[in-house]
């Protein structure tokens, strides 16, 4: 069987590792990508945005990286391969999947060689695989898996690539040199060295399948053959290239009725500077006849060129990721890798003596940042005091150990895998050792350099520093990882920034985690395999969030505690039954409403009908044993409909934003610690925008409680604090905001059912284009076991009966749900609550997680509440006060945004709190995919 341990995988919406081959339905509406990052992803063209990520059994080092890739004419099916199965199998599997659904549709077992290449027919008939080592090409029916045909004969190196000509004839590439030929039955019909000494690697077909492009892997060099004879009639002009070879080649039509020939791989233009797109494609004009043209495209190497059927051509790279040239030939897309690459970076890497303030640099020319794993901050500058690798030291001479594949010490040979090449050394403090990262260990020796333990990595180790018991190591996936190396490794935890340098994800070997105020929960998940023939489960930590958000445990375990992160996974459970449990959910038909019609739209997305205000979905939802939760719509990652599932059918109706529309699903399981995601659609309106920020009303709703049925509950501040926030935010809104429409509740007009009928009038009042914020001030409480956060109103009759208390708090459940019925599409909560219990930070960030919307929060005790700060607020609404005051960071136009309120109020509350003698923490967090603020108001220039 596939491993069944949980796997922690970085999920950043894209390629983490090269890109190895792209494919494309018939009609060109689908693009099919796979890489070394063990995930095969499906694209809407032209626009390239992700439609869904299809998982195969995967294992350790280098079980799972994919390599081949096919999609059947229509776009339902997809076929995926490469280093598959062989780690429980002995030989290699491809595996079908269908592609609205996910589901594993089929396996094709039994394969003696990883998979290179997959080609399907064009009547979708066959497909056929370049297989490696010397095991040739292979053929098979598509609608039962019968093998037609095989040719492994005469072969002294690995397939390439396969193509098919629109007759069905399919040529092959081979690293032993030669092109070979076969008619549609199969038959090998000629073959062909077409240069000595050279490794053809790129192949395709003319468009009219005369004529066959040839590149190759070692060689500035295209050959066009005749598809006749495989003779060849052209070589057309390299001059001016740079590079190792042109292993990637296609013939693209310029929209016009001309076909261009292109050409690329590791050309690239000798000027340019390192970590720019120095990686060309050469474009020749007239099939090859006619002037150049070079194209800068990408940061690293091309793997391949795949012609799409509007006009152009997609190419797969090495940055990581794909871009598109449009027809002219411009650059329509570029590669955008989700994270750091360190490849040329990682020499910078650096720690303090303790391993937890890094310094690195994402990518060539980009800014230094300094990660505090204790504060839990992000930032840039340079970093004092911070030590990066030594590779020198006496008696330790370590030599050939960049990028060299035969390191040695002190003149003796450092023993290696084949084919495993070492990137990075630091020697450990005091000089009693060293450690080796190569592209698939990091191994630690002593000074003799006896071998005293290696760990497999998730990606190639491109830098690593080592301080006392520490190593901290810059990897190829774009983490960066904490290991313990006190005679043995062992990993303690691992940092993935998105490209943006603003959101990041910190996680333990467990799966417990912390993230970025700006996001980051959603950028790594836990991959748990099945059967052979069965998809994974896959679940993001934002799908777990209030299982695994355990900021405390995590910065524990980094300074090597474990007690609170095996206190969290002992309360947590079986992480795997509990995931493998989730609730599924289907979609199901899907129309735009426009008055009283329903037109139907497709889940693949698109454009959405003229007049469009509102979609009505339907889900298929089955219960796998743990219950059913709440089924929540999200619009543009936020909450904009809830409901409670029933098994089977389920329709909703959620309203549409103007502009742009994304549109996911959410199924809870009954306890609400895990939520299943459904299909994602992304829906555009022709020539709509958004509508600008702040073009809107601010809509508030504040609640301040200082007096309660209970006297030993009484607060000083709560009021105060809601009418200085409802205050300060009307008071900037001038310039901003067209209207400001405030509903402030206070002691006894707080009341639950008060609250709720507020909630209930912004809905009715709320627009797309204005923003919300919620402010609540007074008690709250976390409900046990279920950990849920409580509002206490003003009624709360009782704190020591937990149902009484339940029956008049409000709850989460019943907040979300009124929450998700507010349009405004920007949306601000902030929590200002205490309690002798005290609110963990956890518990509130949640919120923030299930809404989409923004969240301030504090939690205090009691005691520390009735001291404010300055005799008029407390010291959260303070802080608040301050950074709409002009405080908090603002734009040229003197605009106070979201982010940068939430920043300055996390930053300052801890400070202000400790003038008072007090300790108090502030939570700012997002929940959005792409990170995209709003201003709250202006201040003054």
């Amino acid at each position: 069987m596939p491993p069944q341990a949980p796997i922690l995988r970085v999920e950043a919406g894209a390629h983490t590792a090269p890109v190895s081959r792209l494919a494309t339905d018939a009609a060109g509406r689908i693009l099919a990508s796979v890489s070394d990052d063990k995930t095969l992803r499906l694209w809407s063209l032209p626009e390239g945005t992700p439609l869904g990520v299809l998982r195969p059994p995967i294992g350790p080092l280098d079980e799972g990286e994919l390599y081949a890739v096919a999609l059947s004419p229509d776009g339902t099916r997809v076929i995926v391969g490469g280093q598959t199965g062989a780690a429980w199998d002995g030989t290699f599997s491809a595996y079908l999947f269908d592609t609205a659904s996910g589901r594993m549709l089929a396996r094709l077992p039994g394969q003696p060689a990883p998979f290179q290449h997959f080609a399907i027919s064009p009547d979708g008939a066959r497909v056929a695989a370049a297989l490696g080592g010397r095991s040739g090409i292979r053929i098979w029916d598509t609608t039962n898996g019968r093998l037609l045909a095989e040719d492994s004969q005469d072969w002294q190196g690995a397939a390439r690539m396969v193509v098919f000509d629109g007759e069905g004839r399919l040529a092959a590439s081979s690293a032993d040199g030669k092109i070979r030929l076969y008619d549609s039955a199969g038959r090998r019909i000629a073959e062909r060295k077409p240069i000595l000494d050279a490794r053809p690697y790129g192949i395709a077909f003319s468009p009219d399948g005369a004529l066959i492009a040839v590149g190759y892997e070692n060689r500035l060099r295209v050959d066009v053959l005749m598809a006749s004879d495989l003779r060849t009639i052209l070589t057309p002009d390299v001059t001016g290239l740079t590079g190792e070879g042109l292993p990637a080649v296609a013939w693209a039509s310029d929209g016009r009725g001309g076909v261009q020939l292109h050409a690329a791989g590791y050309a690239r233009a000798a000027t340019a500077a390192p970590g720019t797109a120095n990686f060309l494609i050469r474009r020749w004009a007239d099939f090859g006849h006619g002037p150049f043209r070079d194209i800068p495209a990408a940061r690293d190497a091309i793997a391949q060129l795949l012609p799409l059927p509007g006009g152009g051509l997609a190419f797969a790279a090495a940055d990581p990721g794909w871009g598109r040239l449009a027809p002219d030939g411009s650059l329509a897309q570029p590669p955008r890798p989700p994270g750091g690459d360190f490849r040329n970076t990682a020499a910078g890497l650096a720690a303090s003596a303790d391993g937890q303030l890094l310094r690195l640099v994402l990518r060539s020319g980009g800014p230094t940042l300094l990660f505090n794993a204790q504060a839990s901050q992000l930032a840039r500058g340079p970093g004092e005091g911070l030590v990066t690798a030594r590779t020198q030291a006496a008696g330790l001479t370590v030599t050939d150990w960049q990028n060299r594949d035969r390191p040695r010490l002190n003149g003796q040979p450092l023993r290696l895998n084949e084919g495993e090449y070492s990137r990075s050394l630091a020697i450990t403090p005091n000089d009693e050792g060293f450690l080796l990262g190569t592209d698939t260990y990091l191994r630690l020796y002593d000074r003799s350099g006896r071998l005293l333990d290696q760990i497999a990595t998730s990606g190639t180790v491109w830098g690593v520093v080592a301080v006392d018991g520490l190593a901290v190591a810059a990897l190829g996936d774009g983490t960066i990882r904490w290991y313990e190396t006190n005679g043995r490794l062992a990993e303690r935890g691992a940092l993935f920034v998105h490209a943006d340098a603003q959101r990041w994800v910190l996680w333990t070997p467990e799966g417990l985690f912390d993230h970025a105020a700006q996001g980051g929960q959603d950028l790594v998940g836990v991959h748990l395999n099945n059967g052979r023939a069965q998809a994974p489960e896959w679940a993001s930590f934002q799908q777990a969030y209030r299982a695994l958000f355990a900021p405390t445990a995590v910065r524990a375990r980094l300074l090597g505690n474990t007690a609170l992160t095996m206190a969290r996974m002992n309360d947590l459970g079986e992480v795997r039954s509990r995931i493998g449990r989730l609730p599924t959910l289907a979609p199901g038909e899907a129309c735009a409403i426009i008055g009283e019609a329903c037109q139907p739209v497709a889940w693949a997305g698109g454009e959405l009908p003229g007049g469009a205000t509102a979609l009505r979905l339907g889900f298929s939802v089955t219960d796998r044993g743990m219950g059913l939760g709440p089924l929540d719509v999200m619009v543009n990652d936020r909450i904009a409909a809830r409901g409670m599932a029933t098994a089977g059918v389920n329709i909703v109706e959620v309203p549409l934003d103007p502009g742009p529309n994304r549109v996911s699903a959410r199924l809870y399981a009954e306890d609400r610690s895990l939520f299943a995601e459904g299909t994602a659609m992304e829906l555009r309106r022709a020539g709509e925008p958004p509508p600008p920020p702040g073009a809107g009303r601010l809509i508030i709703v504040a609640v301040g409680v200082d007096e309660y049925r209970i006297g030993d509950l009484n607060l000083r501040f709560a009021v105060a604090d809601a009418r200085t926030v409802v205050e300060v935010l009307r008071a900037r809104a001038a310039g901003v905001f067209r209207e400001v429409l405030a509903t402030t509740l206070l002691n006894r007009d707080a009341t639950r059912s008060n609250i709720l009928a507020a909630l209930s009038a912004a809905a009715q009042i709320a627009r797309p284009e204005d923003t919300f914020v919620l402010y609540l001030a007074g008690h709250g409480v976390r409900s046990e076991p279920d950990r849920h956060f409580l509002f206490l109103p003003h009624e709360t009759a009782s704190i020591t009966d937990a149902g009484a208390m339940r029956n008049s708090a409000l709850d989460e459940n019943t907040m979300v749900a009124a929450l998700a019925r507010i349009r405004a599409r920007d949306g601000f909560l902030f929590i200002d609550t205490c309690h002798a219990g005290q609110v963990t930070i956890d518990s509130l960030a949640a919120l923030g997680n299930e809404t989409g919307r923004f969240l301030l929060a504090a939690s205090t005790s009691v005691q520390e509440a009735l001291d404010s700060y300055d005799e008029r607020n407390g010291v959260f609404a303070y802080a608040v006060r301050e950074g709409m005051g002009g405080r908090a960071a603002t734009d040229g136009e003197g605009r106070v945004s979201a982010l940068s309120l939430g920043e300055w109020v996390t930053r300052r509350v801890p400070q202000l709190a400790a003038e008072k003698q007090h300790r108090q923490d502030a939570v700012f967090r997002t929940a959005q995919r792409d990170l995209r603020s709003f201003p709250l108001g202006a201040v003054a220039r």
